[in-house]
């Protein structure tokens, strides 16, 4: 089990970050995501692997004046 935005979601293992915003609906183009508090790079989203018990934080970047 890990949880996403502090909601628990069911753990599989293999699971990356892509695998979180696609199955959470995540569409939002920019999008800043945390592992246990350590971010990731956008451009590693497809091939960073989340662990069991991981907290994952995921934020839409808005930009605006």
């Amino acid at each position: 089990m890990i949880t996403v935005n502090a909601e628990p979601m069911e753990w599989e293992e293999g699971m990356t970050v892509k695998d979180i915003l696609e199955r959470k609906n995540y569409t939002f183009p920019l999008l800043a995501v945390w592992i246990d508090d350590v971010p990731v790079p956008r451009d590693k989203f497809d091939s960073t692997a989340v662990p069991d018990g991981a907290k994952v934080q995921v934020i839409h970047m808005i930009s605006g004046g």
